[in-house]
């Protein structure tokens, strides 16, 4: 039967120049190194920074599988969070508005606790682990119970965690600033020093003053002494910044007075720049 060919599979070029460079995996780092570390002839330098690269790139792939748990765990239990979140939001919402009606009691103020309590689980769930639905059917197993109160102490433990840290980071802050103002109250420390010379060196200042001559004289007269540099002066005046117009029109006037002209006052004509160049060529 006569056609049109098959058409041919696209193949992406993995060599050429065409092909663009692929870094290695990390997992194939790895594998390249223990071989390379298995070998009996590696020199012990060699072998030392293979070594610590090898627990570079190991540390480097515990990390990347974490990162791929916690985006797959997330996807998969997204839907389920958002719906208990509303859930949870809701119903407070509503025993507030009793709260505030002046309807509930003691009961109503300690379901309004847990519900808290479980908006907090909901919210700041570890992305790295499995969800546990927080709101408990009547099906619940013994092992679900276990894992939710466990991952319940997790919760508040990276939440107290979190504001730890959020504490050092603000008092460093305040350590810094303050030291700040430490360092700028240290600085009268020279200005006491001069201070006191000026106290205690009443009387040596009209000797240097009756010295004084004969310094300069001898400075001058021997040429060493130190001239000091005088003081750069900052421009007052405005820059004046020409437009483009401006510098066409200055552009034209000068080629209208560049024209040359004959004895009679006739404008000789004006080669051009092609013209020029085969003249000199010529020549």
């Amino acid at each position: 039967m006569s056609g049109a060919p098959p058409k041919r599979k696209f193949v992406p070029r993995d060599k050429g120049k065409h092909a663009q460079a692929r870094r290695p995996s990390v997992k194939n780092q790895i594998r390249s190194i223990t071989r390379l570390l298995a070998r009996p002839n590696v020199p012990q330098k060699l072998r030392e920074e293979k070594q610590r690269e090898l627990e570079k790139l190991e540390r480097q792939g515990r990390d990347n599988k974490r990162v791929e748990r916690e985006k797959k765990l997330s996807t998969r239990y997204h839907k389920v969070k958002f719906f208990e979140r509303v859930k949870l939001t809701r119903r407070i919402a509503q025993l507030e508005r009793e709260k505030e009606g002046g309807a509930g009691g003691d009961d109503a103020e300690a379901e309004l606790s847990r519900l808290r309590e479980d908006l907090e689980y909901v919210t700041h769930f570890p992305r790295g682990e499995k969800y546990v639905s927080v709101l408990v059917s009547d099906g619940d197993t013994e092992h679900a119970t276990k894992e939710r109160e466990r991952l319940r102490r997790l919760v508040k433990a990276n939440l107290a965690a979190e504001a730890a840290l959020a504490d050092e980071n603000e008092g460093g802050a305040d350590m810094a600033a303050n030291a700040g103002a430490g360092e700028e109250e240290n600085d009268d420390f020279f200005m006491n020093d001069s201070g006191d010379d000026d106290e205690d060196g009443g009387g040596a200042e009209d000797d240097s003053d009756s010295d004084s001559d004969s310094s300069t004289s001898s400075s001058s007269s021997s040429g060493h002494g130190k001239k000091l540099k005088p003081e750069l002066k900052m421009a007052t005046d405005p820059i004046y910044i020409k437009n483009p117009a401006q510098k066409l029109l200055e552009r034209s006037e000068r080629k209208q007075n560049d024209v040359k002209v004959d004895k009679d006052g006739n404008k000789l004509p004006q080669r051009t720049r092609a013209e020029g160049g085969r003249k000199r060529r010529k020549k």
